[in-house]
């Protein structure tokens, strides 16, 4: 079962318009302001335009485009000009795409809880990991818990493998060979080959089974969630404790599963081009 982690005690901030910056990083602040300038220009910038722009030296200038260069979040064109980069862009479909996701998601969630009374958890992919951001709890006295914003594996959870499965081919490639695949459990995935034809399975029948993977004595079966791109970028999943939830009854829980997952990402603007049957 996941355990809540310890919340941090939280830091209030002074707000914009308060006169003591004394807790800010300056460098942070122009390097924001030249994100900011190269974004709301028409055309790329040379290092110049944005010194003058801003006030800043030249090489303060360059240094900072070519920092943010090195990120993603600027590109240079033809050695000497700079426009927005496609990190920048990728960040603001990231935000695009979980804006309210929760709400939306959360009757469909509601009707699947319901219809098998078992937990439901929806979560997003987070790096190499997946994030918990919403959950409906079964009425069951034995019930699975995951706490909102715990963070948990790709390759031993439902979720995690229903997301990695419907990566970009070169995404995928890349992220299965930077996971650790540490053993959660005797049934965990810890081979790539296996997990890759694992992926290729998930793929093909658009849902995913944790029978026990990532933790003993529980059993899931996890969906993904498209954004209005057809990026993979959330996930449902219903779990259940294994002696009363079998591998038959989480396919057959797989078919209102996939049709919630569906529905949500209709809501964000999907249009699929293959349904998964």
């Amino acid at each position: 079962m996941l355990t809540p982690t310890r919340e941090n005690k939280k830091k209030t901030l002074p707000s914009k318009d308060a006169p003591n910056e004394s807790i800010l990083s300056q460098t942070v602040l122009k390097a924001l302001d030249v994100l900011e300038c190269v974004a709301n220009a028409d055309q790329p910038l040379s290092a110049q335009q944005v010194a003058e722009g801003l006030k800043i030296s030249r090489p303060t200038a360059y240094r900072l485009l070519l920092t943010l260069v090195s990120r993603g979040y600027v590109a240079e064109v033809d050695g000497a000009h700079f426009r927005l980069g496609t990190q920048a862009l990728s960040l603001s479909n990231k935000v695009l795409a979980s804006i309210d996701l929760p709400d939306v998601a959360r009757p469909y969630m509601r009707e699947l809880s319901d219809l098998t009374n078992e937990t439901v958890n929806l979560c997003i992919l987070e790096g190499a990991e997946i994030l918990y951001i919403a959950r409906v709890e079964s009425s069951q006295s034995i019930r699975m818990m995951s706490a909102i914003g715990t963070r948990s594996h790709l390759h031993s959870t439902s979720m995690g493998k229903a997301l990695m499965a419907f990566l970009p081919g070169e995404e995928q490639t890349s992220l299965v060979e930077r996971l650790a695949l540490a053993p959660r459990t005797d049934a965990t995935i810890t081979e790539r080959d296996l997990l890759i034809k694992e992926l290729a399975n998930i793929r093909k029948q658009g849902f995913a089974i944790d029978n026990e993977e990532n933790e003993a004595g529980v059993r899931c079966v996890g969906a993904p969630i498209f954004d209005h791109r057809g990026y993979a970028f959330a996930a449902i999943s219903v779990s259940g404790p294994a002696y009363r939830i079998s591998v038959a009854q989480l396919k057959a829980i797989a078919r209102p599963l996939l049709e919630a997952t569906r529905a949500i990402s209709d809501r964000l603007g999907y249009v699929p081009d293959e349904i998964h049957n």
